[in-house]
């Protein structure tokens, strides 16, 4: 578990690798397995989009009072995983909190409520709207200077989501560019790069991060193998139809895919700037 103290120092826990790498998720707790060590965190109205998160069952355990159904906030660590051939993210709490008055600020409400104003697909599980969520207006808020003095707002430099937000640092692997895409329904879409990023020596555990927008052929020209750069994004799932719903069900079928989706252009690392604290030997 990441002690108090801790917190108030991010390079305790922000550089595993000794490149940056930090995390911050709140929502919904779902489905927790104390033993396993997984659970879900919700952030939308759809159960097919409840982002699965991974911890130590005796290192960072969830807290007694936070139970399946609690608003949760999670601090953690982003990995990269190949499974069956699919490179895929996976967030690893290092320790978990009930919300407190810190977090609580306007924006944090704006950012979690939009989320959970979004339409579901018909033919997915609609949980509702829980308790915790509708309780959280009645929660008193802190200003937004004192808030930005807290630790991991710092840690994280937060902004355009404080309710789901990763900032990791470390090299360019590879990259692939997918443009004039175009959708099943026949409307053109926009570009895709995905680009994998490299922390460890092991590069099948590259963090797989993806861009979307018109024209991404500039950028994919500037990412090279081998190149520094520093990413802030939101852990999210590609949910896609794999089936169509049996008879006595209406819920389909889906394949479910976690990556990081960059909230914006990438940015260099300098030799100052302290987000790579050490030189690879791979």
């Amino acid at each position: 578990m990441l002690p108090m103290d801790a917190k108030r120092n991010p390079d305790s826990y922000s550089y595993p690798n000794g490149m940056f790498n930090s995390g911050y998720i709140a929502g919904v707790l779902r489905k927790p397995d104390l033993v396993a060590g997984t659970c879900f965190i919700q952030q939308t109205r759809s159960e097919n989009h409840m982002l699965p998160v991974h911890f130590d069952p005796k290192k960072s355990p969830i807290p007694r009072d936070i139970t399946d159904g609690s608003l949760v906030m999670a601090y953690a660590h982003v990995e990269g995983a190949t499974i069956d051939g699919q490179r895929i993210a996976r967030l690893k709490s290092i320790r978990f909190e009930a919300p407190n008055f810190m977090h609580l600020g306007p924006r944090f409400h704006a950012d979690l409520m939009q989320k959970w104003g979004a339409k579901v697909h018909e033919q997915a599980v609609d949980t509702g709207i829980p308790s915790a969520i509708s309780a959280l207006g009645e929660v008193p808020t802190a200003e937004s200077a004192v808030r930005r003095d807290a630790f991991d707002w710092k840690a994280l430099d937060l902004n355009k989501n404080s309710a789901n937000h990763v900032k990791i640092a470390g090299f360019v692997q590879a990259k692939s560019l997918e443009r004039n895409r175009i959708h099943a329904d026949g409307q053109p879409m926009n570009d895709k790069l995905v680009v994998l990023l490299r922390q460890t020596a092991d590069s099948s555990k590259c963090i797989p991060i993806r861009w979307y927008g018109r024209n991404l052929q500039p950028l994919a020209d500037i990412l090279q193998r081998g190149m520094p750069i520093v990413v802030s994004g939101e852990f999210r799932l590609d949910v896609k139809q794999i089936g169509e719903p049996s008879a006595d069900q209406l819920i389909a079928p889906v394949s479910k895919i976690p990556y990081i989706q960059a909230k914006d252009m990438p940015g260099p690392v300098q030799p100052d700037s302290e987000l790579i604290k050490m030189i690879p030997t791979w």
